[in-house]
């Protein structure tokens, strides 16, 4: 092996990194000035769009997860209203209203964002809606001053309430966060499979067999 010159097919390494410096060392000294600026410029775009991407993945996921939690917290407002005094002070309305303001917003929000993912959101809310809505006009209007027990209500995730739409809506706030293209674009695919199979969706991306919305508000207010 002593003495034999390494080579990379016929071409001789040495020749190969003999020709670049040659290149290089060719370079005027303006040439190579342009030559470096070319390359920091590239360097910083690049920087710059990964740090967007980051940035907008970041904002996403902010936005995925406070949807998710007000949609949620349809379940503490069930509690609350099963242990709510006659008279709170308006404390429970508030908050009530407030909930429905919160994932009004989130449910255009995302639809503006992913048409796909928006309809994801509306299947899950719909579904949270339609449980908790059932279970807090009852507690709403059997209120009474007396305390009641610690118990369990029917508005927990389980097969036979949302747990179905909870998945979906979670693995396709995930896959939509995807820095891979395809993982977006199999999500979309997904999510259509789901739309066509249920029904369609209305221009706006929301279900065309959705639910009136508040409709088992009328003892709540």
């Amino acid at each position: 092996m002593t003495g034999e010159a390494t080579t990379i097919g016929a071409i001789p390494v040495a020749s190969l990194f003999s020709t670049t410096g040659l290149a290089f060392a060719g370079l005027g000294p303006e040439s190579a000035a342009v030559f470096g600026a070319a390359l920091a410029a590239l360097v910083a775009i690049v920087t710059l769009a990964i740090s967007l991407a980051a940035a907008r993945r970041d904002r996403r996921r902010n936005l995925y997860s406070e949807a998710y939690r007000a949609t949620m917290s349809w379940i503490e407002l069930a509690y609350r209203a099963y242990h709510a005094p006659p008279d709170d002070g308006g404390k429970f309305l508030d908050a009530y209203h407030t909930l429905w303001e919160d994932v009004r917003y989130y449910q255009g929000r995302l639809l503006m964002e992913s048409t796909e993912l928006g309809y994801s959101f509306a299947l899950f809310k719909e579904a949270v809606q339609v449980v908790c809505e059932t279970s807090i006009e009852s507690a709403w209007l059997e209120r009474t001053a007396a305390p009641k027990p610690l118990v369990e209500l029917p508005v927990e995730p389980s097969p036979d309430t949302f747990r179905s739409e909870q998945d979906h809506f979670l693995q396709d706030a995930h896959d939509q966060l995807s820095p891979f293209p395809w993982t977006r674009a199999l999500m979309r695919r997904r999510v259509n499979r789901r739309i066509a199979s249920s029904g369609g969706a209305r221009v706006s991306g929301l279900p065309v067999n959705a639910a009136s919305p508040r409709a088992a508000q009328s003892g709540v207010e």
